[in-house]
């Protein structure tokens, strides 16, 4: 149900989400395929951009531009920016406009909503599976949420009114972008379902797996603060929570590096919404 996106783009990136072949994109090897891809746009090769931009997006690490046919790929290819988000670093607030979209690499971001008191909860996570703005590509209000990387990393920056113009010619990128904002929707909701009636131990699980599939890579940088921040609740109940994972020998924790150990035994722990869920790259095209 969230945010699935073509098994045939995971292919083409060598790449599984799950399973012991996980490669680490937000390593070397992701910005390294964007810096190949951007650099080849600087210097086109006559009479053969489509092959060279079908060939050049199986590169990225995001799914929904991996996923695009080449000749959708090489229009934004031009007005495709790579840049390096820092954890903490806001890309929109509640007032400032959205100006650029974003597509997350190895980064992860977070949707999240700022209480009265000044307390936060997370209302949804994107990460390689999708792009962040979409509500300037809907031409919808401006939302009342931050938007606010979760784990640093690379992402590729576009400018929205060129974005909303590829997406105005009705072609792939269109649908891909529809059937995600499906998927965040779902997202939403079952979040919202599970803050309600589920404890906080499966939560903190489901998350986990959430960010596991998103980042990429077995290991992060978090706080027990960060972690109940976007969670909504208190950070002592993330710390005994987090010390019983860490003391089953299903995730390490140390000086705010978080790794998951067994991903198995992590899914078992965690609440059925993340089986709801499901995985972040099989449906958007």
């Amino acid at each position: 149900m969230e945010m699935a996106m073509m098994n045939a783009s995971e292919s083409n990136n060598g790449r599984r989400i799950n399973g012991d072949n996980r490669a680490a994109p937000g390593s070397a090897e992701a910005a390294f395929g964007a810096q190949q891809v951007m650099s080849a746009a600087q210097r086109p090769t006559p009479g053969r951009k489509s092959i060279e931009a079908v060939s050049l997006n199986a590169l990225l690490a995001n799914k929904l531009l991996a996923a695009l046919p080449g000749k959708d790929f090489e229009r934004l290819l031009p007005h495709l920016e790579p840049v390096t988000l820092d954890a903490g670093e806001d890309l929109y607030d509640s007032e400032g406009g959205i100006p650029f979209a974003y597509f997350p690499e190895t980064a992860v971001v977070s949707h999240l909503y700022v209480l009265a008191d000044g307390n936060t909860t997370e209302a949804t996570m994107i990460g390689r599976e999708g792009v962040a703005g979409l509500s300037a590509i809907f031409g919808a209000r401006q939302p009342c949420y931050w938007t606010r990387a979760l784990i640093a990393g690379s992402a590729l920056k576009i400018r929205m009114d060129i974005l909303k113009q590829e997406f105005g010619r009705g072609r792939a990128l269109q649908r891909s972008i529809l059937a995600y904002a499906g998927a965040r929707i779902a997202q939403l909701s079952q979040r919202a379902v599970c803050s309600g009636r589920h404890k906080v131990r499966q939560r903190l699980c489901c998350w986990l797996l959430m960010l596991h599939d998103r980042a990429g890579e077995d290991q992060f940088q978090l706080t027990h603060e960060l972690i109940a921040s976007s969670l909504g609740v208190r950070r002592a109940g993330i710390t005994e929570h987090a010390n019983a994972l860490r003391d089953g020998n299903i995730i390490s924790y140390s000086r705010g590096l978080v790794r998951v150990l067994d991903r198995q035994r992590l899914e078992a722990a965690a609440c059925e919404c993340y089986q709801m869920l499901g995985q972040p790259t099989a449906h958007v095209l």
